[in-house]
C-alpha cells in the first residue's frame, strides 16, 4: 500500500478555507442573534403590517382562518393555517389574543394606525393567536340578505308608500357605499339582544334595519319587545316612554334652553354653555339613551358576542344652512316667520325653501370644526365623547325610508302612530328663546318641533360588519345576528 504525503499548499488552502466558513458562521449566528432581538419588528400581514413592540423572543404560535360558513359558531368557525392569509382578510381583534404575564389579553393590545395592526405590550416569550375574518363590504352583507340593490335617488318629492321588499337602494356616505331601505318594507326585522341586565331573560329585542353603512356595518332602529310573539309594529312600546326631564323646568328632550339665557349655542346631542357647537354636557336624550343601553345592551356590550359596532358614528349635524349645498356660520332671516335665528343644515335639506328636498348620509360640514359625527372611545376627545355607542335616526334618513316634511306617511316601515325624535336640529328662534329639532308625527311626517313636548326616543345601534344572520328578514322569521 502507497502512502502519500499532504503537500503543505494543500493543507494550508484546507485551513484558509475552514476558518472563512467559521467566520462566515459566526457572523450570520451573530446577525441572527441580534434580529431575534431587535426589540420592534414588522410582519406583514392583510392591510400593511403587524407591528409588535418589546417583543424578545415574540413567537406567534397559531393562526386561524375563518371557513366563511354562516352555520358555524365560535372556534369551529376556523381552520388553522400555516401562512398568513392575503389581503381580502383582517385580524378578528375580538378572538385573537396574546398571553401577557401568563394572562390572556384581547383588545388591551390591539389598535388601527394608517392600515397597521398593532400589537404592543409583549414581553419575552409572549405567544399570540391570531384569528382572521374574510373582509365583509357593505355589498357582501346585501348579497348575504339576498337583496336586489338599486340605485337610490338625491332628490324626493313625495312620500314613499311602495312595498320595496327584496331591495336595497344605493346611496353614499362619509364611509363609502351605503345600502338601505325604503317604503312599506316587511324584510327588514332583525332580533338582537334581551331586556334587562343579565343579557339572557329577560324579553327579545326587535329592530329595524335602516341601512348597511359604507363600512359594512349594519344600522338598526329599535322597534319594541316581543311580548313572547310577534315584534310591536304601532304603539308605546316601539319606543322608549321618557318622563319630565328633571334638571330645570326648561330642560327640554333634545336640548337644553338653559332657561332665560337661551340661545343657539345649546342645540346639540351634547352642547355647552356659552360656546357654539360644545361637547361638554350631555342632552336629556343622551342621558336616557345611556342609561337604556346600560340597562340592556350592557351585557352583549361588555361580554356578549362582539357584535355592537365600537366605531359607530351617529350625525347631529348643527351646520348653519345657507343653501342645500353648501353650510356657512351665517344667521338666516325667514320672512320675519321665525324672526331671526339659525337654520341648520337639515331644515334647508328638508325643503322649507322648495318643494325638492335634498337628503344626504353624509354629515354636514361646519367650516374649521369636526363634523357632528358623535362616536364611542375609550380615550374621549374631539367629538369621541359618547359613553356608549348609541344615538338617534336622523331627519335625512327618514326621508331615504319614504317619509318626507309635512307629508303624512302609514305606509313606510318607520311610521308607528307615536311621535318621536330624530337626531337632526331643525333651527332656533332667536326671539322666542327656543329650538327646533326634527320628529317624526304621529302621522308618519318629518316636522320641526318645539322642545317642549313628550316625544320618545328609539336607539340606533350598528352591528359590526362581520355579522352573520340566519332568517328571512320577516317578522315571523327575522334575521339572527351572529
Amino acid at each position: 500500500m502507497k502512502y502519500e504525503k499532504i503537500n503543505k499548499n494543500y493543507t494550508k488552502t484546507i485551513i484558509i478555507g475552514l476558518t472563512a466558513i467559521i467566520i462566515i458562521g459566526s457572523v450570520l449566528v451573530l446577525n441572527i442573534t441580534k434580529a431575534k432581538y431587535k426589540t420592534t419588528v414588522s410582519v406583514p400581514i392583510v392591510s400593511g403590517t403587524i407591528n409588535y413592540s418589546g417583543g424578545y423572543d415574540f413567537k406567534v404560535m397559531a393562526l386561524y382562518q375563518h371557513k366563511d360558513d354562516k352555520n358555524c359558531t365560535g372556534e369551529e368557525c376556523y381552520d388553522p393555517i400555516n401562512e398568513m392569509p392575503g389581503s381580502d382578510y383582517e385580524i378578528n381583534t375580538t378572538e385573537s389574543y396574546c398571553t401577557l404575564d401568563g394572562q390572556e389579553e384581547h383588545d388591551k393590545l390591539y389598535t388601527n394606525e394608517n392600515g397597521e395592526h398593532i400589537i404592543n405590550k409583549l414581553k419575552k416569550n409572549e405567544k399570540c393567536y391570531l384569528y382572521f375574518d374574510k373582509k365583509r363590504t357593505s355589498k357582501v352583507i346585501v348579497d348575504d340578505l339576498n337583496k336586489t340593490a338599486k340605485e337610490g335617488s338625491t332628490v324626493f318629492t313625495t312620500v314613499e308608500t311602495a312595498d320595496n321588499s327584496g331591495i336595497m337602494y344605493k346611496g353614499t356616505d362619509d364611509l363609502g357605499d351605503t345600502y338601505y331601505f325604503r317604503g312599506k318594507v316587511e324584510d327588514n326585522w332583525v332580533k338582537f339582544g334581551k331586556t334587562g341586565t343579565d343579557g339572557s331573560t329577560g324579553e327579545d329585542i326587535w329592530w329595524r334595519i335602516i341601512r348597511i353603512n359604507g363600512d359594512g356595518s349594519i344600522r338598526l332602529i329599535y322597534a319594541g319587545t316581543s311580548n313572547g310573539t310577534a315584534p310591536a309594529t304601532t304603539g308605546t312600546t316601539t319606543q322608549i316612554t321618557i318622563d319630565t326631564p328633571s334638571r330645570s323646568p326648561n330642560d327640554y328632550y333634545y336640548a337644553t334652553q338653559n332657561g332665560a339665557s337661551a340661545n343657539k349655542n345649546y342645540v346639540g346631542y351634547y352642547y355647552t354653555l356659552d360656546e357654539k357647537r360644545g361637547l361638554s354636557t350631555k342632552s336629556f336624550a343622551a342621558e336616557k339613551l345611556d342609561s337604556w343601553f346600560e340597562q340592556n345592551l350592557l351585557d352583549e356590550w361588555a361580554n356578549g358576542n362582539g357584535l355592537i359596532d365600537k366605531n359607530a358614528t351617529f350625525c347631529a349635524d348643527r351646520s348653519s344652512a345657507a343653501t342645500n349645498t353648501t353650510w356657512t356660520e351665517d344667521l338666516l332671516e325667514d320672512n320675519g316667520l321665525y324672526q331671526v335665528g339659525t337654520s341648520y343644515g337639515a331644515f334647508l335639506r328638508m325643503g322649507y325653501y322648495s318643494k325638492f328636498r335634498y337628503p344626504i348620509f353624509k354629515c354636514g360640514t361646519i367650516v374649521g370644526k369636526e363634523k357632528d359625527t358623535f362616536s364611542y372611545t375609550e380615550a374621549k376627545s374631539g367629538n369621541n365623547v359618547l359613553q356608549y355607542p348609541i344615538g338617534l335616526i336622523t331627519a335625512d334618513e327618514a326621508i331615504f325610508a319614504g317619509g318626507l316634511d309635512n307629508g303624512n306617511n302609514s305606509e313606510y316601515y318607520l311610521y308607528t302612530k307615536q311621535l318621536f325624535w330624530t337626531m337632526s336640529p331643525s333651527y332656533f328662534q332667536q326671539g322666542y328663546n327656543e329650538p327646533f329639532v326634527f320628529g317624526i308625527r304621529d302621522n308618519g311626517s318629518i316636522d320641526s318641533i318645539r322642545l317642549v313636548g313628550a316625544l320618545g326616543l328609539r336607539p340606533v345601534i350598528c352591528l359590526t360588519p362581520k355579522t352573520q344572520f340566519t332568517g328571512t328578514g320577516i317578522s315571523t322569521d327575522p334575521f339572527i345576528a351572529s
